[in-house]
């Protein structure tokens, strides 16, 4: 029996987080017995997916976080890594802020396929801007996520002359299709009656801005007591927003579910997703959203490829929050929920043409190192 390629994807941590999320989905949809994905993580700690990757037949190698001071020994880690495991020969760098280093030994030890794949379309600092762009150096296929995550990560140049593969992410739509029973069970479930349910799904992070989210949450709250706040998700930034809702006074009506997942359950639940982050790549959270036939207010920094239904309106960030709580109930009047799968599918957003892209990419990529 021909033993399947393994491919080395390459993350922060193995986290809920969108390109974690993402990825997953992929490897629980192909072939597993033709290509089989393995793990490389900066950190010793059991992640979400640890116990799943490891069910479906992956293996997780731990690596040390880089912080600059440490260089050598990340570099000489990495080293060491491609030398003991010649078993490689496709790695796919997510992390592509220290990829000019892991990639740089991959080509270094012979690994031929080195991929850099842009899942964000701005980074946290210059610095971190300036690495990420680095990683291309060495990458034998450049991947992104929307053609704005491309231009951010490689440069226009690289996207004019067709250098990038631009990927969108991909969701099991079937999952999040629009169900009045599940809704009504789950409203129940959270305590929830006739009130309007606000949601927002991701990692306490500054990228996302939940502190603009809070304020626009506490302008809709003065305005309409009758209102609630779920936030899907955890992270750095945990205390500061537990302190920002004490400030605001919304605290009984917030509700802070951590990381859960049974997210295509609570989007039956909602009614609409407030999403003001300052970058994205191509959020798919927004994705699952619309696949659930829920209304997206987002900020105007996301690139327009996430809106594949015309449950999304674009807001800038520079308007006050008494402007974006305008334009939410707006977009909600008169609004009727309903299934949006074939639009998803049609799109080509579903999970099931995405792997098969991906399964035939990286066997076509072996038989040409092979020949």
């Amino acid at each position: 029996m021909t033993r399947p390629i393994r491919i080395l994807h390459v993350f922060g941590r193995l986290d809920s987080g969108g390109a974690e999320s993402r990825t997953m989905d992929i490897y629980k949809t192909i072939d597993r017995a033709k290509v089989q994905f393995d793990y490389a993580i900066h950190t010793t700690d059991d992640c979400y997916f640890t116990d799943e990757v490891k069910a479906l037949g992956g293996k997780i190698y731990n690596f040390p976080r880089f912080n600059g001071k440490n260089y050598l020994k990340y570099r000489k880690a990495w080293n060491l890594f491609f030398q003991e495991h010649r078993e490689y020969k496709i790695i796919h760098g997510h992390q592509t802020s220290t990829g000019f280093i892991y990639l740089d030994e991959a080509k270094k030890n012979k690994v031929p396929i080195r991929i850099a794949h842009s899942r964000n379309s701005n980074k946290d600092n210059k610095l971190k801007q300036y690495v990420c762009k680095m990683a291309k150096r060495y990458a034998t296929h450049l991947f992104a996520v929307s053609r704005l995550a491309a231009i951010s990560e490689f440069g226009k140049d690289a996207v004019t002359k067709g250098n990038v593969e631009i990927l969108p992410n991909a969701i099991d739509a079937k999952k999040y299709v629009y169900n009045r029973v599940i809704r009504d069970e789950k409203r129940n479930e959270l305590g929830f009656k006739n009130e309007l349910v606000v949601c927002h799904i991701g990692r306490f992070h500054p990228q996302k801005n939940h502190m603009f989210l809070l304020e626009i949450f506490k302008t809709l709250n003065d305005k309409y007591k009758n209102t609630k706040l779920v936030l899907i998700g955890d992270g750095s930034l945990r205390k500061k927003i537990e302190n920002k809702i004490k400030k605001l006074e919304i605290s009984n009506s917030v509700i802070m579910t951590g990381i859960r997942s049974d997210v295509p359950q609570l989007l039956q639940a909602m009614d609409v997703l407030i999403f003001p982050s300052f970058y994205e790549g191509l959020p798919g959270v927004v994705l699952e959203a619309q696949a659930a036939g829920l209304p997206c207010i987002i900020s105007d920094t996301i690139t327009s490829e996430v809106k594949i239904t015309e449950l999304v309106e674009y807001v800038s960030l520079a308007e006050s929050p008494d402007y974006w709580v305008g334009k939410t109930l707006k977009f909600l009047q008169d609004f009727e929920r309903r299934n949006t799968y074939d639009v998803i599918v049609e799109s080509g957003y579903d999970i099931e043409a995405v792997a098969s892209w991906y399964q035939e990419f990286y066997i076509k990529l072996m038989t040409q190192c092979a020949t």
